[in-house]
């Protein structure tokens, strides 16, 4: 049965890199939301709709691929934002479930201050991430990362003085003693 590890938060986080570190401990597969959003924006502008029907699009192709492949698992980085449509969710983990898949949802949280401390990264700027805290901030006040509505995660972790390979840890301990990890 294929894993999917849903690993979402807001930007700066730490998503990518507690991604990579739960695919090096557990050997699953890492989809980051910026390898898609950078291979759409090549396209189209982000935001238009055919850029949010594209995104979505490969979301789900790339984990329907896994699936039929029986790949033991993927990690999915994702940050909710208001471009996302309220379908994503629902209509991905009823694929996984249809698909005999499981999805785990892993939210990452971290104070304020660390979170704009990080945004402003130069490691963020390799993918092109958000790296403006003002820019950050007139996002948040408009809402834009309350969107879609995520479900009720499995495992919350704070990442703020957590350690990004402590944080994977905690993952693959909740993962196996839902279910052994491949």
């Amino acid at each position: 049965m294929t894993q999917v590890i849903f690993l979402y938060g807001r930007p700066g986080v730490g998503k990518l890199t507690v991604g990579e570190l739960l695919a090096a401990e557990t050997g699953y597969r890492l989809l980051h939301n910026h390898a898609v959003v950078d291979l759409v924006t090549s396209l189209f502008s982000f935001g238009s709709p055919p850029f949010v029907a594209l995104r979505e699009r490969i979301w789900i192709q790339a984990i329907d691929a896994a699936l039929w492949a029986k790949s033991s698992g993927v990690i999915m980085t994702f940050a909710p934002e208001a471009t996302v449509t309220d379908e994503f969710i629902p209509k991905l983990t009823s694929r996984i479930n249809e698909k005999g898949g499981s999805i785990h949802f892993v939210e990452l949280r971290c104070s304020d201050e660390a979170l704009e401390t990080r945004i402003t990264a130069d490691s963020r700027e390799r993918y092109g991430k958000l790296r403006d805290v003002y820019k950050y901030r007139k996002l948040d006040a408009s809402g834009a990362f309350d969107r879609p509505k995520m479900p009720e995660p499995e495992l919350v972790i704070d990442t703020t003085e957590q350690k990004p390979v402590e944080a994977a840890r905690t993952i693959v301990k909740h993962l196996r003693s839902r279910a052994p990890i491949k």
